[in-house]
């Protein structure tokens, strides 16, 4: 069945679409090359019921399982440290990466949490630090623009702020149930939300969306080519950064304020970290407003430096003249 993705949407949403718009259940996803996605679901469902310690364990377990099967994704992620923390010692990089890999596996066991438990029992394990930031720049009916990176617990970004309208985006699974049943946990009954396949993103919609009190959670890190980006330094490196966010910034008026998500051991929660609406952004010139981004972006990850996702592969695309980094 090939189909194109359609956003996830729940029934009170900021752009008011219909849910005959959205992404649904297909009687394709009973047929027998999805039984063992189902099975992995139903082990999902229940592995939510154990102790969120052992899940903690377990996760541990499985992040080191990870590393030391996974040489294509340990390999990215030893570089991208190696590029942004030129002068570390090598045991200090090594712990950064085990302890990635470590986080990696105890999220990755969490994350059925978010697709079983109604949004009451997730804010329980959820917070946000400088939620006045974000109401304040709402409170002038205008929109928000939440700029923030990949962490390994990304998701739980999401469901922390989701009493507030939202415009995202998603990159769809190639399981299609996989992309129905985890999409639809981002777009719960209680939300007001929209959140588009990535490949399908309405520059205009979300541009008129921002003109008013509602906030777009844009993931600003990834490298997703040279068109709509240009190089500049993150860490110190050159890297592809976006920069559409600057237009879309210009052309709604909205606030661009810098966040991060990461789990805090000693709270035992999902902590969504705000900082004050940059200023003079987007400024009129791309290379400034780039810095700006990847500058602000930087400041939110050594916050917590093992969280981060440095499994991607951040420094793709390459200035002229630079040797591709990661091993083909």
């Amino acid at each position: 069945m090939n189909k194109l993705p359609k956003p996830f949407l729940s029934d009170k949403n900021p752009l008011n679409l219909h849910k005959d718009k959205c992404e649904k259940f297909h009687l394709n996803y009973l047929l027998p090359n999805y039984w063992l996605t189902w099975l992995l679901i139903l082990i999902s469902f229940f592995l939510t019921y154990f102790p969120h310690s052992f899940r903690m364990m377990l996760g541990s377990l499985l992040g080191k399982f990870i590393y030391l099967t996974n040489k294509k994704r340990r390999n990215i992620a030893k570089v991208n440290i190696s590029l942004c923390f030129k002068n570390i010692t090598k045991k200090e990089s090594e712990r950064i990466l085990a302890k990635y890999f470590s986080w990696l596996g105890k999220t990755f066991l969490d994350m059925p949490t978010l697709w079983w438990k109604n949004n009451k029992s997730l804010q329980k394990i959820c917070d946000i630090e400088n939620i006045e930031y974000l109401k304040s720049e709402l409170k002038k009916n205008k929109g928000v623009v939440l700029l923030t990176a990949h962490t390994v617990s990304l998701d739980f970004g999401g469901r922390s702020i989701s009493k507030f309208p939202i415009i995202s985006m998603y990159k769809p699974f190639r399981n299609q149930l996989l992309n129905w049943f985890i999409g639809k946990s981002r777009s719960k009954s209680t939300d007001n939300v929209v959140v588009f396949p990535r490949e399908q993103f309405s520059f205009k919609t979300v541009v008129k969306s921002l003109q008013n009190p509602v906030i777009f959670y844009y993931v600003a890190d990834e490298d997703l080519g040279t068109q709509n980006s240009v190089f500049s330094n993150f860490f110190g490196e050159p890297k592809s950064t976006l920069i559409s966010i600057c237009k879309i910034a210009s052309l709604s008026g909205a606030s661009v304020l810098p966040c991060i998500n990461h789990y805090c051991p000693d709270k035992q929660k999902y902590i969504t970290y705000i900082e004050k609406p940059l200023e003079n952004f987007p400024s009129g010139d791309v290379e400034a407003d780039a810095r700006t981004i990847n500058m602000s972006l930087e400041n939110l990850i050594i916050r917590q430096t093992e969280q981060y996702m440095w499994s991607l592969r951040l420094f793709q695309s390459r200035p002229d003249g630079s040797n591709f980094p990661y091993e083909k």
